[in-house]
C-alpha cells in the first residue's frame, strides 16, 4: 500500500520520497501548488495538490496508505504573521494524526526537532531532557513544541506515532531554506561566511542528511509507539565547525567575531525593517538569542533501538564540498 508524506519539497523530505520511491514504495506527495515540484518526478511518486492547513486535501492524498510521514512545517526564522507557526505546526499537525486515525493508517513518524527539549549546557542531552522552564526562544521552537503535544495526545486516542527529533541538518539536496546550513557552507567557501556570532564556543549538533532520512526510514521499521528518536550526528563548537570546515575544503577565511549586544541590535533594526517594508530580515532578536546557547545532543537512543549510524563530520562535510564544488545543487 502507499506511503503518505508531507514536507517533499524541503531537504529532508524530498530525499526521503526518493528514496522510498527508489524502494519500490508508492508515494503519495501532499504538495502545494506554489511548490517547485520538479525534484519529485518518479514513477513511484504520486503528486496531491494541497495544503495540510486544508483537511479536505490532506484525506485525498492520504486515502489507502498505511504509513505515513509527516514532515511539512514553517521553519523560516521570520513570519509578518506569528500565527502562521501554530497555523501550520500545530493545526496542521493536527489535520494529519485526524486523517492518519479517520483513515486506520498503520504507523506515521512525525519530525519534530531538537529544539524543543530546550538549550542543553556543554554536556549532551538526550530524549529524556524535559524543559525546566516555560521560556521558548523562538515561535517555531514552541509550536513546535505544541505539534509535540497534538501528536502525543492522538497516540492516546490509538494512533500509532513515533516522533523524530532532527538537529542541525545538512549535506547534497535543495539548496532552499531548508538546508541552511549547507548554504552557509557554500557562503564560507565563496569567502562570504566572515562572521561569527558571540565568540564562536556556543555547541551545535549537525547531522548529514542521508543519515536522517535514513533514520526517518528506521524509525518507521523498527520506532515503539510514543517514542522519541534524536537523530543527528557530532556535537562541536562554532569555532570547531569551521576549523574542521577550513581544514577538509583547504581554505580558510578569518572570521570576524561580532558581540551579541551588537547582532541583537542589528537584528531588531532588520526586523523593524522587514515590517515597514514587507519584506523578510536578515536575522531576528530571537534567532540571535538562540545562536548563545549550547544544543548538544546525543543520537544513542536511535543508535541503540534503530540501528541509527552517524557519518563522521569531516566525511560528511567533504562529501558536501565535493557536491557543492559540481555544482549538483537545485536552486529553488
Amino acid at each position: 500500500m502507499p506511503t503518505f508524506i508531507t514536507g517533499a519539497t524541503g531537504l529532508i523530505g524530498n530525499k526521503l520520497a526518493k528514496n522510498l520511491a527508489d524502494r519500490g514504495e508508492i508515494v503519495h506527495a501532499l504538495c502545494r501548488k506554489s511548490a517547485d515540484i520538479r525534484t519529485l518526478s518518479h514513477q513511484n511518486i504520486r503528486i496531491f495538490y494541497g495544503d495540510i492547513t486544508d483537511i479536505e486535501s490532506v484525506f485525498k492524498a492520504i486515502k489507502e496508505c498505511d504509513s505515513a510521514y509527516h514532515l511539512a512545517a514553517y521553519a523560516r526564522g521570520y513570519a509578518k504573521d506569528k500565527d502562521l507557526y501554530y497555523k501550520i505546526n500545530v493545526s496542521g499537525t493536527e489535520n494529519v494524526c485526524t486523517a492518519a486515525l479517520k483513515n486506520n493508517v498503520k504507523k506515521i513518524v512525525f519530525t519534530s526537532t531538537v529544539v524543543t527539549f530546550g538549550p542543553t549546557g556543554k554536556q549532551p542531552q538526550d530524549e529524556t531532557t524535559s524543559r525546566n522552564n516555560n521560556i521558548f526562544y523562538t515561535t517555531y521552537e514552541h509550536s513546535k513544541y505544541l505539534g509535540e503535544k497534538i501528536v502525543d495526545n492522538f497516540i492516546q486516542k490509538g494512533l500509532n506515532a513515533i516522533i523524530v527529533n532532527p538537529t542541525r541538518v545538512f549535506g547534497p539536496g535543495l539548496l532552499n531554506e531548508s538546508n541552511s546550513v549547507t548554504i552557509m557552507i557554500d557562503m564560507y567557501l565563496k569567502g562570504k561566511m566572515r562572521t561569527i556570532l558571540g565568540d564562536g564556543n556556543a555547541i551545535g549538533n549537525y547531522g548529514f542528511v542521508d543519515d536522517v532520512v535514513e533514520g526517518h526510514i528506521l524509525a518507521m521499521e523498527k520506532g515503539r509507539i510514543g517514542e522519541k528518536y534524536i537523530l543527528g550526528g557530532e556535537n562541536v563548537t562554532y569555532n570547531q565547525f569551521f576549523d574542521i570546515l577550513s581544514e577538509v575544503a583547504n581554505k580558510r577565511f578569518y572570521q570576524f567575531k561580532i558581540p551579541y549586544i551588537v547582532a541583537l541590535s542589528f537584528a531588531g533594526i532588520e526586523k523593524i525593517r522587514a515590517k515597514l517594508f514587507n519584506s523578510y530580515p536578515l536575522i531576528t532578536p530571537e534567532w540571535v538569542r538562540t545562536f548563545k546557547l549550547d544544543w548538544s545532543y546525543s543520537c544513542k537512543k536511535a543508535e541503540k533501538e534503530l540501528g541509527y549510524k552517524i557519518t563522521p563530520l569531516k566525511t560528511a562535510l567533504k562529501i558536501t564540498i565535493d557536491w557543492l564544488n559540481n555544482k549538483c545543487g537545485v536552486k529553488i
